[in-house]
């Protein structure tokens, strides 16, 4: 599936719970249940239940999914923030994508200039549709990721207490975020001028002496719009470890002691991203991400906070 694909059922899936309600959720999903748990009741002839005596059913059953329509239910007041969330940033989502579809031919003239001299073709009558529509919502989905960012950020800024999560709040404020972006859009740069032009280079002059390429307008814009975007995305390792160590999940010490399996990883991420898996479009991938793994490893060392770095309590015994 396409990064836009991914990121198109993660929003039909948020719309879906924030057109629900906070309040529905849980009874929906136990009305649901209730009908599931009484048709199966029915093909065992057996009677089918009241909603207090399959709550109860459940409770004795310790079946996790009453556990978690419990916590629905008591979870309603955040809920109805985080649809609150949901709804402002669906809103820039739908600005954004406006403000795209207005310059969509720009964009796709401009995602178009990677492929070169290659012709473009359209085989089915929904291709050229389908491939603006591609354009469209992975340009809304980066104008709406600082937006994103932010409403997130004030979803969880009222449960801080602390004096060291609120400082730590305060620096992925101030420092994380202007960061996520720049991490994302140098990734998409290098895919956009580095490897997008050099890998289809590649699989353009590949078999050339059987056959000419002419590629699917549909398939190009989807691949070229999912590999910046994944590119933008991969990018962001470094600040994923460096939160990772502020929180005291991992260790400077330890990621660099792991670079082995780095290497194994950014190799199949490399596999993942890359559209084929020569050694020079996979080498292409790998050699910036290892350095922002070592860069992750850089910035660890300078926002590791080990877990029990509380200071310790020291008890003096009664003196004699």
């Amino acid at each position: 599936m396409s990064f836009t694909g991914v990121f198109g059922l993660v929003l039909l899936i948020i719309a879906a719970i924030a057109l629900l309600g906070p309040s529905k959720l849980p009874a929906g999903i136990e009305q649901l249940w209730l009908s599931i748990t009484n048709f199966r009741r029915q093909q065992s002839e057996l009677p089918p239940l009241t909603l207090e005596q399959a709550r109860r059913s459940w409770e004795m059953s310790e079946n996790p999914l009453y556990d978690l329509i419990q916590i629905l239910y008591g979870a309603v007041e955040h809920l109805v923030e985080l649809r609150h969330r949901i709804f402002i940033v669906l809103g820039w989502l739908l600005g954004a994508a406006i403000v795209a579809f207005i310059f969509s031919n720009q964009l796709l003239d401009l995602i178009s200039r990677p492929k070169g001299d290659i012709q473009l073709i359209v085989l089915a009558p929904i291709d050229m549709l389908w491939a603006t529509f591609e354009v469209i919502f992975g340009t809304a989905a980066v104008l709406t990721l600082p937006v994103l960012l932010y409403q997130a950020l004030r979803f969880v800024g009222p449960a801080l207490e602390t004096p060291a999560e609120k400082a730590a709040y305060r620096m992925i404020a101030m420092i994380g975020i202007p960061l996520v972006l720049i991490f994302f859009v140098l990734g998409t740069l290098f895919a956009y001028f580095i490897m997008l032009p050099f890998a289809l280079r590649y699989l353009a002059s590949f078999g050339t002496d059987i056959a000419r390429a002419s590629w699917n307008v549909r398939a190009y814009f989807s691949f070229t719009v999912g590999v910046m975007l994944w590119m933008g995305a991969a990018f962001e390792t470094p600040l994923i470890m460096a939160l990772l160590a502020r929180l005291g999940i991992a260790s400077p010490r330890g990621m660099a002691q792991k670079w082995r399996y780095a290497i194994v990883l950014i190799a199949a991420l490399a596999a993942i991203i890359t559209p084929t898996v020569d050694p020079l479009n996979m080498a292409l991938v790998m050699g910036p991400l290892l350095g922002l793994y070592f860069l992750g490893v850089l910035f660890a060392r300078l926002t590791y906070r080990p877990r029990n770095s509380q200071p310790a309590i020291v008890e003096s015994s009664p003196s004699t």
